[in-house]
């Protein structure tokens, strides 16, 4: 006989949303700073208790954000969840209860309570062009699956909103956008040492463009190295900070294979302060990848004054708007026009401005604040009070 499912676990008239924090400790930019920042957010929230599972055998931090509750011991998790899974217990049993349940990655947490999904975006739904066909099928399944499951899927932006209800056959109001926070941007100061090695380098050797991102096929890499080579003997550098992932080999071909090489440089994942110093001294942060579920990267860019080229899509038009630079991620000949304009006008104290005040409006406080609203459609009668703005 399957156990009775863990009730509401509440300090007087709280919220107790049970969130699958693993990205968070195992993933630094992406998924896991969405999660990283989101429960920050959260346990600042009055009224709200977020409880964070996080099981995981590597050596990483397991400090809890203020005003949440973690559960990270040292095991691996899948073993956890699929003994939860085949008991038919929820997650929220080891955590003392919860309201609710929030699944923040494409993996699903066995709950006997209400569920909450995040759905970055679709682009890996029954197509193998940016990730494995194993991936792809995992994904689907498992976007389907919450379709179907979830009270209420959230995206980090309208246009995936829109997406997510037609392409999965859900009410449009069931799908609630979330925009992501840029506020942690401003927290980060800048590595000394590096800054000076840039200034030196600078002055050496000219400018550069900078790309922070996972070198793999969906980011479109590629584009940028053909507008590079349009610009020929006038291209500026281009520095990539970012690990590999799935077709970094075939950009990896492309460069060795250009004429422009010489101009390219792999600089690896970068500490939060050596990032920082990259974009305060780069000529502008480049990324126009084939498709987004927010565009966090520019944006965070222009949060600290940094000029940002990215993608006419929907979903970057909607978060940058124009205080970037937006081309046609299909079009190198339009990027290397946009990147020529840059190395021809000077720095614009106005452009930066209107850069930095577009990016203030995004704020890590409005995502946890509209996730709760989200929370208690999802599980009414779990939601008391009213937290805090």
């Amino acid at each position: 006989m399957s156990a009775r499912p863990a009730g509401p676990a509440r300090s007087g008239e709280s919220l107790a949303p049970l969130l699958d924090y693993r990205p968070a400790l195992v993933g630094g930019q992406g998924i896991g700073r969405y999660v990283r920042e989101l429960a920050r957010a959260l346990g600042e929230l009055n009224g709200v208790e977020p409880r964070l599972f996080a099981p995981t055998r590597q050596g990483v931090s397991r400090r809890a954000p203020r005003g949440s509750r973690l559960f990270a011991p040292r095991l691996p998790s899948r073993p956890i969840t699929a003994l939860l899974g085949a008991s038919g217990l929820g997650v929220e049993r080891l955590m003392g209860g919860a309201d609710l349940v929030h699944h923040t990655q494409y993996r699903r947490l066995p709950t006997g309570r209400p569920e909450v999904a995040m759905i970055h975006d679709l682009v890996f739904l029954d197509s193998a062009r940016y990730v494995s066909p194993r991936v792809s099928r995992r994904m689907s399944a498992f976007v389907r699956d919450a379709a179907r499951r979830c009270s209420v899927l959230l995206t980090p932006s309208e246009a995936v909103a829109d997406e997510v209800a037609e392409r999965l056959g859900v009410e449009r109001d069931r799908v609630i956008a979330t925009p992501l926070g840029v506020d942690h941007a401003l927290r980060t100061v800048a590595d000394e040492g590096v800054a000076g090695e840039l200034a030196a380098e600078l002055q050496r050797a000219g400018p550069f463009l900078f790309t922070a991102a996972r070198i793999e096929t969906r980011k479109n890499l590629q584009v940028i190295l053909r507008a590079l080579e349009r610009l020929g003997p006038d291209a500026p550098r281009w520095k990539i900070a970012g690990i590999a992932g799935e077709g970094a080999e075939a950009f990896e071909e492309g460069v060795a294979a250009s004429s422009v090489a010489g101009r390219v440089e792999r600089v690896g994942h970068l500490s939060e302060g050596a990032l920082r110093a990259h974009l305060d001294a780069c000529l502008a942060f480049v990324l126009v990848p084939h498709d987004e579920g927010f565009g966090l990267a520019p944006l965070e860019a222009m949060a600290v004054g940094c000029r940002a080229i990215s993608s006419d899509v929907p979903v970057v038009r909607e978060v940058c708007g124009e205080a970037a630079v937006l081309v046609d991620p299909e079009d190198e000949s339009s990027l290397a026009a946009a990147i020529a304009g840059l190395l021809e006008e000077p720095r614009s104290e106005a452009a930066e401005r209107a850069a930095v005040d577009h990016a203030a409006g995004f704020s890590w406080a409005r995502t946890a604040a509209r996730t709760v609203e989200a929370y208690r459609l999802a599980a009414p009668d779990g939601t008391c009070s009213s937290p805090s703005r």
